[in-house]
């Protein structure tokens, strides 16, 4: 299928049959450029609302037509959080089309894609929108297709060795190793994100050496790029709008604008209750179905949001400060209403408040908006949310009505906004100087050619040097001095405030969020200086959906924690060294921070922190949604809370009276809350859960509840590198078939990425050798649950534990079996003699678990025994105390070498090959 020749004249009807559509005419003309010219233009210049998104459409096309030229992983780069869910979506409906294809065209995509990888999918999606401790499928197999939808900090973070959120040390090579190579990153309304642009283009420099491939490209979506001198891609007047009259509706909507000042914040949100009155009873406006409102801060988008519901309105509130499933119920409540392409019709007006999380990306169309007033190109993008299509503008035979609002506080005074800094009182000025009667057009043509310092302030990023790349890529241990990266992703001059994530539970012991783990889906991103803010009980610190220095205002350096927070790092044992509870003063950028839920802090879904009521627990939802693995708390008082009316779980306390046994009274509730649709969520968890799944008692006394999981096989996406997550795993994998599973299975990813035949023999002796050091009878012991007898009647070690192994600690704490093993593989020189670079293959097994980067952990054994395995007739010793041994600086030594070689992103892929390789067997011989 991969022979069939696939042609750019085929894209408008792929195009067709994934969104019944004909594509635009400059979407096709830019496929046939991408396609002829194997390469992408640096920018793509277009207005907003000519569907510039498809771009993602032209990439997949593209792989699949060329894929030795194009990159596999798609990263769309955007830093506004609703902007990534929704692109997300449609990235999704691409994948899904491909999967489901119903059409020879899109059966002949999707098998072409499928054949890239090694038994992986035809395309996959993930959205990096917060700090992410397990949810990482993306980063599950090195040559499958992949959309990621991102935010800077998560994709930036990651680029640069320091992975956000919970990456733990030994994970960032592998993220580090997939967002450097075979990339290709398309950075949207780059304005938005200058720093960053320029640091994406001083690491195109770090090129991978050696013969590694490196497809990875930049493509810039704006009108004003960092790179004056890049290739561009623009509408042509002709080809583009003149044959195209809905194109050209889009481009040519008339808008108008109303310019009003007012005296400060404070009074916004009763003017613009009196604006919205005025607007749904004038006859000017008829039917109007939408109005859209954007104001600059989030607590003014909650106190106008609670005037418009006191005001009888049907109000909703859309920010960037929710948790995605609250933020995923309200969009699909105002779909209908803000759908650019519903029927317009008269019913009652949909009001939807916001802040900038709307500005950018967000595929809503407004008959009316309301916006205070902002930098010029912000302004551009909210009202490219202001009929979005043209067709009320046609419908109704006049502009859009729309109204700008300036408060004096800011647009006559000296001080700077802190959000936008000079550039508003710069923009309303201009606005005032075009305006005729108090009305300005505002259409997608007319907001141009504003003064010099209209724009919203950039900062630039330092000169990106080989000195920074080398402390970043010692991932572990890490450099004690080592250069920030948020100026790499930010600028240097900026002042704002770096992010957390924050979590609600009702339960926060570190033994239930072991077995039902924080995910993505109910983070909710907060300002550094904000969260502080609150834990300490102080008064409201300011925030907006940009960054800016507003959550930096009032935050006192020091004082005690009002409020309880648990810092969480992740699945595993070795993963809680630094998980606990937190002050406030301790929090770090990038944190993932676990807080109980009645400590309030949420309102109408959004981010309030002086509200105290309960927040509810989307736990047992975010992994049910995740699609990953199902549980359910059995705590009465959050199934009360979740699924009202349901009868009451059953608990520990019961078993003393209980006849039946405990499995048998939760089949039986399970089965009457399947039997209950009002409960919804809980429903659809009951029904996934089945009849097999694991019970797990938590808690005390009459406080203990059951807690029901799924776990048929293991979860990929919880492996991050521990001896925990990769060997105790229950499917009694032996040592020799493992070996040689990893061992072909790295190869046909790398042949599969298209590396020099002897890089793919070397990753393929690499996972041959890399887990013989687990030979070591302490580590045999671990595996059969410390039963001697069980270890006296293997017949030959295993690689993972047996099933309903019980975890115990034989093997010394510290040790590390990946250091066996290269001591074990160096003690016979005709095992390296078989590697064409036998340094790489030694290093690629001492870092399979992620350590020794560079430094190797070495720990004294008390208690040192003599290591042998045979391997293909060849016998490999070693003692297990390496104290006195030149392995760690020969390790260390050894990195820098191969650092040189291959280049930091090319010696973190090969690494990545082969991790992966590992992982994905471990996987599959789990089911």
């Amino acid at each position: 299928m991969r022979n069939e020749l696939l042609t750019a004249d085929q894209f408008p009807e792929f195009f067709r049959q994934i969104h019944d559509v004909q594509p635009f005419p400059w979407q096709k003309r830019l496929t046939e450029q991408v396609i002829r010219d194997g390469r992408w233009p640096g920018v793509i210049d277009l207005p907003t609302g000519t569907g510039k998104t498809a771009v993602l459409d032209t990439a997949v096309f593209a792989l699949a037509a060329r894929p030795e030229t194009f990159p596999r992983r798609v990263v769309f780069v955007i830093d506004r959080r609703i902007v990534v869910d929704q692109v997300c979506e449609r990235a999704r409906q691409i994948a899904k089309a491909l999967e489901d294809p119903g059409a020879p065209l899109l059966e002949s995509v999707g098998k072409r894609l499928t054949a890239l990888s090694d038994g992986g999918k035809a395309l996959g999606v993930a959205a990096l929108r917060g700090g992410i401790p397990i949810d990482n499928a993306w980063s599950r197999q090195p040559d499958e297709p992949w959309v990621l939808v991102s935010t800077v900090d998560q994709f930036g973070s990651r680029l640069l060795f320091r992975g956000y959120g919970a990456v733990s040390p030994r994970m960032r090579p592998i993220h580090a190793g997939l967002a450097g190579n075979d990339c290709l990153v398309i950075l949207d309304e780059v304005h938005l994100s200058v720093p960053f642009a320029e640091t994406l283009d001083h690491v195109r420099m770090f090129e991978p050496r050696n013969g590694l491939p490196r497809r990875f490209a930049v493509v810039e979506m704006s009108a004003t790029p960092s790179r004056a001198d890049a290739r561009r891609f623009q509408l042509d007047p002709v080809d583009d709008l003149e044959e195209c009259a809905k194109l050209s509706r889009r481009v040519h909507a008339r808008k108008e604008a109303k310019l009003i000042s007012v005296q400060n914040h404070k009074v916004m949100p009763a003017r613009i209750v009196k604006e919205v009155k005025s607007l749904t009873t004038s006859e000017a406006v008829p039917g109007a179905s939408s109005i859209g409102i954007v104001v600059n801060r989030v607590r003014i988008a909650r106190e106008t949001f609670a005037a418009l519901k006191d005001a009888g309105y049907l109000a909703y509130l859309i920010t960037g400060r929710m948790r995605p499933l609250d933020r995923l119920k309200s969009l699909k409540e105002i779909e209908p209403a803000v759908e650019p392409s519903r029927h317009l019709g008269p019913g009652e007006t949909t009001v939807v408040v916001a802040t900038q999380a709307i500005e950018v990306g967000a595929d809503f169309s407004f008959d009316a908006l309301i916006t205070e007033c902002a930098a010029v190109d912000s302004l551009r993008q909210r009202f490219g949310r202001l009929d979005r299509r043209g067709n009320f503008s046609r419908r109704a035979g006049h502009a859009a009505p729309a109204v700008i609002l300036g408060p004096t506080s800011v647009i006559a005074t000296k001080k700077p906004d802190p959000i936008y800094g000079e550039s508003v009182k710069v923009t309303w000025e201009e606005l005032r100087n075009r305006a005729r009667d108090g009305r300005v057009d505002v259409g997608s043509l007319d907001l141009s050619d504003f003064p010099e310092g209209a724009t919203a302030p950039r900062d630039k990023a330092p000169l990106l040097l080989q000195t920074h790349m080398d402390a970043w890529v010692q991932t572990n241990p890490e450099p004690l001095v080592q250069p920030r990266i948020d100026w790499f992703l930010h600028g240097m001059e900026s002042t704002v405030s770096p992010e957390v994530s924050i979590v609600w539970r009702k339960d926060t012991s570190p033994e239930v969020l072991q077995l039902v783990p924080p995910r993505q889906l109910e983070y909710m991103q907060v300002p550094l200086g904000a969260a502080k803010a609150w834990l300490r009980g102080d008064n409201e610190v300011d925030i907006s959906d940009v960054r800016s220095s507003l959550a930096d205002e009032g935050d006192s350096p020091y004082g005690p924690s009002a409020r309880r927070c648990i810092r969480w790092k992740g699945m595993g044992t070795d993963r809680r060294e630094g998980m606990g509870e937190v002050s406030a003063d301790d929090l770090q950028a990038g944190d993932v921070l676990v807080v109980e839920a009645k400590e309030g802090g949420i309102r109408a879904g959004t981010w309030d922190p002086g509200c105290g009521d309960e927040v509810s627990d989307l736990g047992d939802q975010a992994q049910f949604e995740r699609g990953r693995r199902a549980t359910l708390r059995l705590d009465a008082e959050l199934i009360s809370r979740l699924a009202p009316g349901s009868p009451s779980p059953p608990k520990p306390s019961d078993e003393i009276e209980a006849v039946d046994p405990c499995k048998t009274r939760i089949d039986e509730w399970l089965k009457q809350l399947r039997s209950q649709p009002e409960a919804h969520s809980l429903s659809q968890i009951a029904a996934a859960l089945g009849e097999v799944y694991e019970i797990a008692s938590v808690g005390t006394a009459d406080d203990a509840y059951y807690i029901l999981s799924q776990q048929r096989r293991v979860d990929g996406e919880t492996m991050d590198g521990s001896d925990e997550s990769n060997s105790i795993q229950g499917t009694e994998a032996p040592l020799r078939s493992h070996l040689e599973g990893v061992g072909q299975r790295a190869g046909r990813f790398a042949e599969a990425l298209g590396l020099p035949l002897e890089l793919v023999e070397d990753l393929r002796l690499a996972g041959r050798l890399h887990d013989i050091g687990k030979v070591d009878s302490r580590f045999q012991a671990q595996l059969v649950g410390g039963d001697p007898v069980e270890l006296a009647l293997l017949d030959e070690p295993l690689a993972k534990s047996r099933p309903g192994t019980r975890r115990v600690r034989g093997y010394p704490t510290g040790m590390r079996h990946e250091v066996a093993s290269l001591a074990m593989v160096q003690s016979n020189p005709a095992v390296l003699g078989q590697a064409h670079d036998p340094e790489l293959v030694l290093h690629l097994i001492g870092t399979h678990h992620g350590y020794g980067r560079p430094l190797l952990p070495i720990q004294e054994d008390l208690s040192p025994q003599l290591l042998q395995y045979t391997w293909h007739e060849h016998v490999l010793t070693a003692e297990s105390n390496w104290v006195d041994t030149s392995l760690a600086p020969d390790m260390a030594d050894r990195f820098w070498r191969l650092i040189r070689k291959y280049g930091y992103y090319g010696l973190a892929w090969l690494e990545t090959i082969l991790r992966l390789a590992d992982h994905r067997e471990s996987e599959a011989a789990s089911w």
